[in-house]
């Protein structure tokens, strides 16, 4: 029997041709259109396509659904590409960044395209570092140049492990950096630690003993180096979206599925490359966005209480195979305390999620320097102070500022002593040894200061300016012991 044959009657009492009837409820879509769309479905629905229904809008939507779903599998496979989720995990990680920044005359954002094959074989290249078309852009077009505007950080998203390519583009990054007063801010890849995915880390195995292998003497080696100061590398990861699904982010055009959906409607994980995941460098560049705009300082950035925390992050709940909700780590795997420390002291810059929340939390702020022991108690804490970034972003800050007021007096006929008293006055600004709370120690980030000036032997006119810093101590642990006395009758 065709679409034409068969036959309704109406609440009128009047008998339509099923197609007729079709037709009036759609009269928005042309009679010719309508007639070939319902040919095509009753043609479907006689080869089992579609599933005919006594209600046509029953027919219609479950013939729709089918096809979203048909839509939602190959797309779904199109957006899991690995290099494309990679690339939206940038974009969606700069564009968290640059929105969430209080953006204006102090505070500026460039972006810069290079991958880090074009950086290292930039630097190759060059006869000489400070020859290089990169370190022209940040030291000599701005930090070199009267009236220039020196960058406060450089931020990469690129992943590094200890091959020896990437430590040499560290090692140039770093150089850049120290040159430019601006530290070099990454990631660290899972290949650092010979896994395929931070998710090994749940397995609770030090990592620790397999930095003494050979395989990473060049990684050593540049821990060592004092450019090392000037270089961060963060992990994990941060998940950058939610998945596109119905009760998660849904697509308004069609009834789009991104994750695998089983017969209950529950939606199934394979593994975390079900999701988009960004480079957690640019939670750390974020965190000093704000912390800038609020006090003036990028320095305080790590701590649940003082600037180190990650809010927002995507929430995403399902069910196990055995029935139990659980949370997909919004930071990859879980890092425990003891797991967070040993990655802090092998000179990484841990990301912590807080279990069944939605932020995560920057508890250390380790460079990748490796501090020096000395038989000094002091000079050994002064060496561990050096290597932690909030202390190297407010060094940093204060290195660019003198350089220009330095700049600013040439030609004037001030004495060393008046530079000096003069350099003082401006730095006492931002001391305060009585400060109390995270706030006011953030806003006076120094504890003391002192800046020397002397006249360079040999070179009339030409100072030279020391500068002692004491910053705030922040602090690293807190061990706890219980004393417990039972009294026994």
């Amino acid at each position: 029997m065709s679409v034409e044959q068969q036959a309704v009657k109406g609440s009128d009492g009047v008998t339509y041709s099923f197609l007729e009837k079709a037709i009036s409820a759609t009269d928005q879509t042309p009679v010719d259109t309508t007639k070939e769309l319902l040919s095509i479905m009753t043609s479907q629905a006689l080869d089992g396509t579609v599933t005919w229904d006594k209600n046509l809008t029953l027919t219609i939507e479950k013939a729709v659904s089918e096809i979203d779903k048909k839509i939602s599998d190959q797309l779904s496979v199109v957006i899991k590409n690995k290099e494309l989720q990679r690339l939206e995990g940038s974009w969606l990680g700069l564009q968290k960044l640059v929105k969430n920044s209080e953006l204006g005359p102090d505070l500026k954002i460039k972006l810069v395209d290079y991958t880090k094959d074009e950086l290292l074989e930039q630097f190759e290249d060059a006869p000489a570092i400070d020859r290089s078309r990169f370190f022209d852009m940040v030291y000599q077009e701005e930090f070199g140049t009267a009236g220039g505007e020196p960058y406060g950080v450089l931020l990469g998203d690129y992943e590094f492990g200890y091959s020896d390519p990437d430590v040499a583009l560290l090692r140039y990054m770093g150089e850049v950096a120290s040159a430019s007063h601006a530290p070099f801010i990454a990631a660290a890849s899972s290949s650092m630690f010979d896994f395929t995915s931070f998710r090994s880390f749940a397995e609770g195995k030090p990592v620790a003993a397999g930095f003494d292998s050979p395989a990473y003497a060049s990684w050593n080696a540049f821990r060592q180096s004092d450019d090392s100061r000037y270089v961060a590398l963060t992990l994990p990861k941060t998940m950058a979206r939610l998945p596109y699904g119905s009760d998660t982010v849904a697509i308004k055009s069609f009834a789009f599925e991104e994750l695998e959906v089983n017969d209950s409607g529950e939606k199934i994980v394979r593994s975390d490359s079900d999701f988009v995941w960004s480079n957690a460098a640019y939670e750390l560049g974020l965190l000093m966005t704000q912390a800038y705009t609020k006090y003036g300082w990028c320095t305080a950035i790590r701590g649940t209480e003082n600037g180190g925390k990650v809010e927002n992050l995507p929430n995403f709940t399902y069910f196990s195979d055995a029935g139990d909700l659980l949370q997909q780590c919004p930071a990859e795997v879980n890092l425990t305390d003891e797991r967070e420390k040993e990655l802090s002291d092998l000179g990484f810059l841990p990301l912590v999620h807080y279990k069944s929340t939605n932020y995560a939390v920057f508890m250390g702020a380790q460079t990748t320097h490796k501090p020096k022991t000395y038989t000094d108690p002091g000079a050994t804490a002064n060496s561990a102070i050096s290597a932690r970034l909030p202390y190297t972003m407010a060094s940093s800050r204060i290195a660019s500022y003198l350089k220009v007021m330095g700049r600013d007096r040439i030609g004037s006929n001030l004495s060393p002593s008046d530079v000096q008293k003069e350099l003082n006055s401006w730095i006492n600004q931002y001391v305060n040894p009585s400060a109390i709370g995270n706030d006011a120690k953030a806003t006076h980030p120094l504890v003391a200061a002192k800046i020397t000036v002397e006249e360079q032997a040999g070179r009339p006119g030409a100072y030279s300016a020391v500068t002692y810093l004491r910053p705030w101590l922040q602090m690293e642990e807190l061990t706890a012991s219980l004393r417990m006395v039972a009294n026994i009758p």
